[in-house]
């Protein structure tokens, strides 16, 4: 099996599971306790029931962080919306497969990319992959949803999604390719073992980074390192 070296393995907290009314000293907890990536997701309330933020959460982040922002886009028009998320400061912008394009998948992809982001495509759990294999020599990330989209702090979906990962990566393999794959949704120590030995490079974790007392102690157990990471 592959599995993501420590060195290689990127943890993205997620601003979801943040305490808004603090984010810039939660942005800061985040970079101190070693985190280059951000994950903030945006949702609609169409394409998911939930509704989080939008830009302006971005560009409020941008603001106050250099590190890398990781903007997830669960919205059902997300091609309408790109220019203002280029705008407020996003360093990569991923995209649903199942979402809405005027122009389809491909187009949009390209625009992100002509802004000079890097562009990832999405997936939900039940999505099959062969619905994204068309893109994948598209993309700089493909990220595999561990839940259903919409809500934090969800459990895991192991049977249902660990063998799309898998065949995602012995896909990226087969076609010479090096895009990330990015994992979301129920990550925390036990379940960032399975995620890495699966194939995946980038974990966003929510609850199990922001909800812990000591967010480098998270952060090393996420990645497998010392007691306590279920490696």
């Amino acid at each position: 099996m592959a599995v993501c070296s420590v060195a290689s393995c990127i943890v993205a907290p997620s601003l979801l599971a943040a305490d808004w009314s603090r984010v810039g000293v939660e942005v800061q907890r985040a970079k101190q306790a070693g985190a280059i990536w951000l994950h903030l997701d945006v949702m609609d309330g169409l394409f998911v029931e939930n509704i989080s933020f939008g830009p302006q959460m971005v560009e409020a982040v941008r603001r106050v962080s250099d590190l890398f922002l990781d903007v997830h886009l669960m919205i059902q028009r997300p091609d309408r919306y790109l220019e203002r998320f280029i705008k407020a400061g996003a360093s990569q912008i991923t995209v649903h497969v199942e979402a809405e394009h005027d122009g389809g998948v491909e187009q949009t992809l390209r625009r992100i990319r002509a802004a000079g982001l890097r562009c990832g495509l999405a997936l939900r759990p039940e999505t099959p992959l062969e619905t994204v294999l068309p893109y994948f020599g598209l993309i700089d990330l493909l990220l595999v949803m561990t839940v259903v989209p919409g809500f934090g702090g969800q459990a895991f979906l192991e049977r249902q999604t660990m063998p799309t990962l898998r065949a995602a990566c012995d896909r990226r393999h087969a076609m010479g390719l090096n895009f990330d794959l990015q994992v979301d949704g129920g990550i925390d120590a036990r379940t960032a073992v399975i995620a890495r030995e699966n194939g995946a490079n980038v974990l966003v974790c929510g609850t199990s980074f922001f909800g812990a007392a000591d967010a480098a102690a998270a952060m090393k157990a996420l990645l497998g390192q010392g007691a306590g990471s279920g490696a």
